[in-house]
């Protein structure tokens, strides 16, 4: 495939720096680094090896100051041309099927100051270096570290009549002087003078490029960003740089749902950094555009893929109750809840899968056990946090083969809230990417586009939080999971329902069926332990106090009575309702549905669990 259909697909990956990992394995800055590539090409070989191996789909040359300007001022003019084809030959020695580009940084003078004949004379040293790098093998010629956009305009029309069909890559550096460059502007310069991707490179960290390049997406060309791992600060003599590769992992995601169709590292940047970027490339990459993706239809519909389904598409009411497994290896308790549920006319229920980053149990093996022992088709939840993306297609294949069909999408309490703070979070993907490859999956692909040897059935909830500090991303982030695939939602627990019905009018245009989240307060205490550690937990003080009041009163079934107004003030606006009682106490999860449940059901249940 073409470089450049390549990239219209997207999740592309580039290496990241080189000049920072020569000096971080011994080259002094004072050196050329270009000619590295002649006197220990070892190290060159190395390095690319390293960026390939951590998932780097496009490896640059080393060949960015290769110009005769440049090479001038270390009195290495007479090597240009060897230089130029050892930093190609090296990258492609390790490419191992990867694209490789050859890097084409400016010629270093003071443009903007420069006279006319000086600026011809740079053009002439870059066309010199064009023309060597056309000779050879790469994939396309990459002009990148330009801080006055003439400069770099020139040197496209230079690339554009050496290169032939192959592409011109231009990004461009913002920096604290041409800060006030409009992004728009730079980007439509770029492509008027024959670039067949644009962006932004170096000038500081992710947060900054992205900034830059996302309104550059609107002009319709592959956009490329490449960020410094941050501004560099000196710290006792040495130039260190503060974004960490988690943050690049994190914006990598961010810079994909933009709609930027390749990142990469610069300045500071290392193969750990690439590393994290991966697990996003791999998502919005393979054979599929997100947008292909984005409109593959399930092969079975949804009320034939399970009771779940069934009911989901015909409207009907839908109770569950959540059930976490235990942290040893006892499940009679947990079959023993399932089948009183049951009886007691639950539509199904919800197994945790390591809530609050605990052990316990898998619930995979808990789910199956519920599902053979009392005829319920549990939802299952679907953690990110602790499975490769490799990890969850496998999880996703035994859930299939067990039957088990009804999952519930999330992406996991990080490691640090539970008591293995040591422990590494995977995240390769989160709720909305595992949404997406669930709904390939369902339409009989892989994430890679591959024809599966049939399609699955699953139906997939999704969580949202109504309370949300950041209310408009949280709404965001719900249009994004229907995108995906989200068949239903379950929200986190409600306690005012003014609030919850100002949710329930912002969501609805995304036409998903909702069951609204309820837990039953056991005590003040409970209460405020909640809101105090559990994520999206809002209790409000008009709750508090009321508990408060109660307890003093010798009162102790007040967090029923809470939760059963809160559910009866939207019983008519959803399509059911989550129960999580707390301390696996499902009978405050019955005695809270009694109202719910289908007539002559449904047992009067206290919150010890003993019929009235």
């Amino acid at each position: 495939m073409k470089l450049i259909d390549r990239f219209r697909q997207g999740g592309l990956l580039f290496d990241g720096a080189i000049g920072t990992q020569l000096y971080e394995r011994g080259i002094y800055f004072t050196q050329c680094f270009e000619y590295i590539s002649l006197t220990e090409p070892h190290l060159l070989e190395r390095i690319h090896q390293d960026y390939r191996e951590a998932g780097a789909e496009v490896l640059t040359t080393n060949t960015w100051g290769a110009n005769r300007v440049k090479l001038e001022k270390h009195h290495l003019a007479d090597k240009l041309r060897d230089i130029n084809l050892a930093g190609v030959q090296l990258a492609r020695k390790k490419a191992q099927g990867a694209y490789v580009v050859g890097s084409i940084g400016p010629t270093g003078i003071d443009w903007a100051s420069a006279s006319e004949a000086e600026r011809e004379q740079a053009v002439e040293a870059l066309s010199e270096q064009i023309g060597i790098l056309a000779q050879t093998d790469v994939d396309a010629i990459l002009l990148e570290t330009y801080t006055h956009i003439e400069e770099q305009t020139r040197a496209i029309r230079a690339a554009r009549a050496l290169l032939g069909e192959r592409p011109v890559l231009a990004t461009f550096t913002f920096t604290q002087a041409n800060d006030q460059l409009d992004p728009l502007y730079i980007g439509k310069q770029l492509i008027e003078a024959g670039a067949a991707v644009i962006g932004a490179n170096c000038g500081g960290g992710p947060e900054l490029i992205f900034n830059k390049v996302e309104p550059m997406v609107a002009l319709g060309v592959p956009v490329l960003a490449q960020a410094n791992a941050g501004r560099p600060t000196a710290i006792d003599g040495r130039t260190l740089y503060p974004a960490n590769p988690e943050n690049f992992g994190v914006y990598a995601k961010r810079f994909f749902k933009a709609g930027v169709k390749a990142v990469g590292g610069c300045c500071g940047t290392g193969p750990e950094h690439i590393r994290r970027m991966a697990a996003a490339a791999r998502m919005y990459g393979g054979h599929l555009s997100v947008e292909e993706r984005a409109s593959q239809k399930p092969k079975i519909p949804l009320q034939d893929r399970s009771a779940l389904g069934r009911k989901l598409a015909l409207g009907q009411w839908i109770t569950s109750v959540e059930l976490t497994p235990p942290a040893g290896f006892d499940l009679s308790k947990q079959i023993r809840s399932a089948q009183e549920l049951k009886a007691f006319g639950v539509t199904t229920v919800n197994v945790t899968d390591g809530p609050r980053a605990t052990m316990r149990l898998g619930n995979v093996l808990m789910a199956q056990a519920i599902a053979e022992q009392t005829g319920f088709e549990p939802l299952v939840h679907v953690c990110t946090r602790d499975r490769s993306l490799l990890g969850l297609l496998s999880h996703l294949l035994d859930l299939h083969k067990l039957s088990l069909h009804n999952l519930v999408v999330i992406t996991g309490d990080p490691p640090k809230m539970g008591p293995y703070g040591h422990s590494t979070g995977v995240y390769d993907v989160d709720s909305i990417g595992l949404l997406e490859i669930i709904s390939g999956m369902n339409a009989g692909v892989d994430p890679t586009g591959k024809a599966l040897p049939e399609p699955t059935s699953f139906v997939c909830a999704t969580g949202v939080e109504p309370g949300a500090i950041d209310y408009d991303r949280e709404i965001r982030r719900l249009e994004q999971k229907k995108e995906a695939g989200a068949n239903l939602v379950l929200t986190q627990p409600v306690y005012d329902p003014r609030r919850f019905e100002t949710f329930l009018k912002d969501v609805a245009h995304i036409g998903l069926p909702v069951l609204v989240g309820i837990c039953p307060l056991a005590s003040l205490r409970n209460a405020r332990f909640l809101n105090e550690n559990v994520p999206g937990m809002q209790i409000p003080d008009a709750i508090l106090s009321r508990l408060e009041a109660a307890e003093q009163r010798g009162e102790m079934e007040e967090g029923i009575q809470i939760a059963r107004e809160a559910l009866s003030a939207v019983r008519d606006r959803v399509q059911g309702v989550y129960v999580m009682p707390p301390f696996g106490r499902h009978k405050a999860a019955m005695a809270v549905l009694k109202d719910v449940i289908s007539p002559g059901e449904a047992q009067s249940f206290s919150v010890e669990g003993q019929p009235q």
